[in-house]
Formats: C-alpha cells, structure tokens, sequence
C-alpha cells in the first residue's frame, strides 16, 4: 500500500490474536476499543460502509497487492457483517459478492452497490433481495492498474447528490459519456444514476501525491488526505472555475500544521516522509453526538498504516477554509507491528469504526510484479473494531425504511450525518416529492444546535435540489430555499446558495439581495462568489463583483473566487508565475535532460558538464509515482542544504515552498514536479569553474537522490 522497497527482514515477529493485539494498543483518554469482527470470521478489509438498516459492509481482499493473471475473477469479495443479539459483536455474514479482483471501493446506489475494481467501476445487483448479487455490469473503465495501491478508492454519496471520489497515480484514461478523458490523481464526482454509465463526472482538483483520503463535514466541506507529507487538504474552488475563467490555478489547499507522526514503534520502514505521513489514508471527520463536544466536526482521523496509529486531526475554521490547531497526536495507536489500520470511519451507532488490514508488510512496489511480500504478507487475517466513549449514552438508531417516506424525513432529523445522508439518498432516489411541504417546514425552522448549524434544514435543502424542485416549476421549494439565504446557521445560507445555483434557477438577484455577498462567513462570500461566476452577466452581477474588490477582507479563496468571477464577467486581471534564472537568455546554448527513476529514489543521470556563463535548459521529467524537484547549490553546500530541507519539511509551509530553502546556498530550483510532469529550468550556468551539486529535497530524498552539475571554463 505505501510507496516504499521491500526489505527481508530475519526475524519475522508472530501475528498476534485480536486480544492479544489489543493488549498492546493504545487509545485516547475516556475510550474504550472493542472487537466487532476477525478472522476465521472475515480477513483482510479495506473498504466499509453501512446501508439504511445500519448493517457494516465490507470489502475483504486477500490479493492485494496482487491482482490474477490471465483474468478478471479473483478471490476478493464484499461481505455484510450483522450482529443480530445486539451484544456488539458480528455474528451473521453474508457474502453479497466474491469473485472480485481487488476491488477498493463501493458506495450505495439506486440501482445496487458501486464498486471501484480498476480498471472497472462495476454495478452489482442484487435482484431477488436475498442480500447476494445476482448480476455484474461495467458502467465505466479506464482507472490505470498499473499500481494497487494507486487506483480509484472512496466513492462515497456526497451532500450535493452526487457520487464522490478519488484517484492515486494510476489515474484514469478511458471514455466517458463517449467523450475521451484523462486525468491523474485528485478528486471527482459524477451523477448518481449509473445504470447506463457514469455521467455528468466533473474532474475537480489534482493534488500532488497519492490520494486515499476524502471526507465531509456537516455542512459539506470537503477534504482530502494524500501520501508523502500531505495528511490534510481543504477543497476551495473546482477546477472547471478556473477553466471558464481561463485563468492558472489550483482549488485545493493543503491545511495540516506539522510532520511528525507519534508511533509507538521505532522501527516503520519508512523511506519517504521518515517520520511523517507516508500514507495518509482517510480523512473522516467527527460528525456524530457519541464523542465529547470538542469533537464534533473539528476532529478528522486520518489513518497511518505504517505508523500502526490513526492521528486525531483537529481543525478549525480560518476565513474560507481551515487550518489545523497544534497537533492533537493520536487518538489510537499499538505497538503490534502487525496491526494496520487503513480505514476509520463514524459508524451509525456514533463510534469510530476501524478496519485493521492487520498485516506485518505493508510496502510494496508495481514494479515487484506478483509480490508475497518476501513470504511476509499475511493473506487471512483481519479486525474491525469500534472505538466507543466510555461516557456516551446509548445511540438513538433511527429505523428508516425506503418504501416508509416518513421514516426517512425522520432520519433526516438525527443527530448522525451518516443517517441524515443516508436518508436524504433514499428519498431522492425514490423520488419522494410528496414530502416537499415536510423538507420547507424543516428549512424554515431557525434553530441551532450547540455547534451553531441546523443539519435537517442543511439536508432538506439538498434533498429538495436531489429531487428537481428548484428549477423553476416548485415555486414554494424555491421560494423556500430563497428564503433560507437568511437562515441564522452559515451552512444553510451557504447549502441555499450552492442549491439554487444548481437548480438553475433565477438565482443571481436573490443571492445579491440577501446580501450574502458581504456574509460575515467566509465559506459563505466563497459560495457566493462562485455562484456569481456561474451566474448570466449583468450590469448587476459586475457592479456586486467590483463592490467585493473594493472592500476586500484578505482571505485568499474569497479574493480568488472573485478574480475568478470578474474574469468571466469581462473584469479580468493579469495574473503570472514564473520561475527560473532571473539572468538567462530566452534562448539556451544546450539542453539537459534529466528525469526520476521509476520506483526509486534517484535521477536518471548523475553527472553532466557544461560551459560557465552559457545558458542552459534543465529538461526536467518525473515518471515516478511521487513528487521530485531538482535543486542546483554552491559547491561545498550540498550537505547543509540537504540538512535545511529536513528541518523545512518538519514546519508547516514547508511543502508550498516546495522544500526548498531560503539558503544562498541555493542557486537554482525547480518546483516539486508532479507525477507524470514535466518542468524546464533555463539558468545562467555560474560564471566560476567547479563542480556544483544537485539534489531533491522533498522529504527522505535528498540523502540519496543527487548529482554533479560540473562547470567548466
């Protein structure tokens, strides 16, 4: 799963029991772990998710990291774990589909289960209702295979009634709707009716490594977790914003606040990012009322399988996006070397639900072919555990029933998002318009919970827009909403604004004159000015547009939503980036061609020679799986900068500097280059005959990824 060499090691220590694993696991202050599931039971899980009668489903995959030769049928499956005593134990397994060839995702759909299986998104159905999946169809390919553990993973049903998801570096290249499509890792999103294929998928952010992680908070923000230094990303603004705005940009942010991970182990095998998040799996944030208060949508838990931890991520918000307060350690972690966490998850019952993978040898690389592992790799175990506070009360569970509508407007009324989601899908999928009075009645109640939101009316809007009633001919859903844009919680004002946008409706002159423009709520102007950009120009639009400029409030996504905005308008503003030789020539003497070594830690070419005062072109290209830069220092310097950029990546900022210090000692750079990218350096070769070192100094490189830029007269 992590991007790292395969070591033998001689003295392989023995797989433990779950009680004896949890012996040596430790938790936060006030909680209590507790086994639901293992083997012989089950094995190997690395996907969970719940469906409307709160059963856990699970993808157990015993292939990993192997996918079978010669075929598409293998040995991995999807599983339902019931406890049906209600002694907090699983007792009752299903196996609602097998044969599966690592599949790494599933989520919910009208029509069946979604399941991510590269190069496929499959849909399985289950016909006759015994809980087993009569059919298989694939409504989608082209997700790369080239790497396990980079291929599609979390789809998951997002507030905006769609289906969400991410991408690593084995990205996508495929068709889709008929039209060509490629892109590398990120996020996206796409309509949830897949019975005739995925449409309406929206690519929305690249980010810089490996992405295994996506959330939701309550009020829809959304974040992500990557690989390699990057345990925590705020989506701002899509991508298509910047296209139709035909400007450069980038909409996701990363919003961590420190490097180090707290192990209880010492030895990790970590080669990048050493001490850090290698491999940041998952990015959930507390949305339940079973934990303490502190928790409640401002701590994330983001997993690190090769630190055997899960880190207990708190944030607040800051203007338009948010940033990570100090750093809250850990909220679990073990000293069993075996015990891998890839997934933890706020179950319906309120407590944190975690998949232990439970395997000694986590590292892998594509290029190792069918890899065992060294005989390391475990092929049968596996734990789900539930993570509970020792002071929660017990956990209403709403019973909702998707031919009952009236038990569905009642989970939207409880106190767990994974209920009110699930409810707001079931009756958007049955098309229940005939609870439309019942969704305005809940928008219009103005009261707020001890978090100042007010969830019910969040997601009655959503369920109004999920049903087709705000694009003109509900005038009360739309009136409704209309009204909303003056709700006293800054997620329903921002929910109303992003709806009525969707719905298509008239929508510009309500959001102007509800005044949300000035919102005192920085997630609400960012709303509002995308919407402006989405809206028809108008004098209006471009007078509210200049107004905004002019006041400012110095947050970044809000001053970029609105270049964005005045640029679709007709109001554009130059904007540049460059980086290079203040010095060179437009046109170089000759060119240099270095690039990263696939599934190594090292340039192509180590030594090249060139004239002093010539100007050169540095044709930097990385085919590997992760981020590399190319850094020319002073002779004598190459162990002082490399030692500088350790002690940059361990601050925050250290990764939008793209490691490279503020040292003399630094005499050209390029930015970190991303996976398949390509980046040309035109510099003015040093005027002073010697031999001048190169290196990468993205976190655990620079001791071992170098070389000679030799100057001659």
């Amino acid at each position: 799963m992590v991007l790292a060499a395969l070591f033998a090691e001689p003295d392989l220590p023995e797989p433990l029991s779950p009680a004896a694993s949890m012996a040596l696991t430790e938790v936060a202050d006030g909680f209590t772990l507790v086994l639901f599931a293992s083997e012989p039971d089950i094995g190997k899980p690395i996907a969970m998710d719940w469906d409307e009668r709160g059963r856990l489903w699970i993808i157990e995959t015993v292939e990993y990291p192997n996918t079978v030769a010669g075929g598409t049928e293998g040995d991995d499956r999807i599983s339902i774990c019931e406890d049906t005593d209600g002694d907090g134990r699983a007792d009752k397994f299903t196996v609602f589909a097998d044969g599966l060839n690592l599949p790494t995702s599933f989520t919910f759909v009208a029509q069946g289960v979604l399941v991510a299986q590269a190069p496929d998104f499959l849909l399985l159905r289950d016909v006759d209702g015994d809980d087993v999946a009569d059919t298989r169809e694939v409504v989608m390919t082209g997700w790369g295979t080239f790497d396990a553990h980079a291929g599609p993973s979390n789809l998951q049903y997002g507030l905006d009634n769609k289906l969400w998801g991410t991408v690593g570096h084995s990205g996508f290249d495929g068709h889709i709707g008929g039209e060509a499509a490629r892109f590398k890792q990120g996020v996206y999103r796409f309509g949830r009716d897949v019975a005739d294929g995925v449409t309406g998928f929206e690519y929305l952010a690249a980010t810089a490594n490996n992405t295994w992680g996506l959330g939701f908070s309550e009020a829809f923000d959304v974040f992500l977790s990557c690989t390699n230094n990057e345990h925590s990303i705020h989506l701002a603004i899509p991508d298509a914003y910047y296209a139709k705005a035909n400007s450069d940009g980038r909409g996701v942010e990363p919003i961590d606040g420190h490097y180090a991970i707290h192990p209880l182990l010492s030895d990790l095998n970590q080669q990048d990012v050493p001490g850090g998040f290698t491999a940041a799996t998952g990015h959930s944030l507390y949305t339940a009322r079973a934990f303490p208060r502190e928790y409640w949508n401002g701590v994330a838990f983001i997993c690190e399988p090769t630190g055997r931890l899960i880190h207990k991520h708190i944030i607040e918000q800051r203007g338009a996006t948010f940033a990570e307060v100090g750093d809250g350690k850990n909220i679990l972690a073990s000293r069993d070397p075996w015990f891998t966490p890839v997934a933890a998850k706020v179950g319906p019952d309120g407590a944190l639900w975690v998949l232990d993978w439970y395997n000694y040898r986590v590292h892998h690389l594509p290029e190792d072919g069918r890899s065992d592992g060294g005989g390391e790799r475990d092929l049968f175990r596996g734990r789900v555990y539930r993570l509970v506070h020792e002071q929660a009360e017990a956990t209403s569970l709403p019973v909702l029933s998707a031919g009952n509508p009236e038990t569905l407007l009642g989970g939207l009324r409880s106190d767990n998002l994974f209920w009110r989601t699930t409810a707001q899908r079931l009756i958007v999928e049955r098309g229940y318009a005939q609870l439309a009075p019942a969704l305005r009645e809940l928008i219009a109640r103005h009261t707020l919970d001890e978090t100042q939101a007010n969830a019910p009316a969040l997601h009655a809007i959503w369920t109004l827009e999920g049903l087709g009633l705000l694009s003109g001919h509900d005038p009360l859903s739309s009136q409704a909403v209309v009204r909303a844009l003056h709700h006293p919680a800054a997620g329903v004002r921002r929910a109303a604004i992003q709806a009525l946008a969707v719905g298509r409706a008239p929508f510009a002159g309500h959001i102007i004159d509800a005044g949300v423009c000035a919102d005192p709520d920085g997630r609400v102007r960012l709303a509002a000015y995308l919407a402006l950009a989405d809206a028809p120009t108008s004098e209006r639009v471009l007078r509210t547009i200049a107004k905004a400029a002019v006041t400012g409030n110095g947050d970044r996504w809000t001053a970029e939503a609105l270049d964005i905005a005045g640029r679709i308008h007709g109001a554009a503003r130059p904007a540049q980036l460059g980086r290079s030789s203040a010095k060179a020539r437009s046109m170089p003497d000759s060119t240099i061609a270095i690039q990263a070594v696939v599934g190594q830690r090292a340039y192509d070419r180590t030594h090249f020679t060139v004239k002093a005062n010539s100007t050169i072109k540095i044709a930097f290209h990385n085919p590997n799986y992760m981020q590399h830069n190319l850094v020319i220092v002073k002779p004598g310097a190459l162990d002082r900068v490399s030692q500088e950029a350790v002690r940059l990546a361990q601050q925050p900022g250290g990764a939008s500097r793209h490691y490279v210090p503020t040292s003399a000692d630094v005499l050209f750079a390029t930015p970190l280059v991303d996976p398949n990218e390509r980046c040309d350096l035109l510099i003015e070769v040093p005027s002073t005959p010697g031999l001048y070192p190169f290196l990468c100094t993205f976190p655990g490189h620079a001791e071992v990824m170098r070389g000679i830029m030799e100057v001659i007269e």
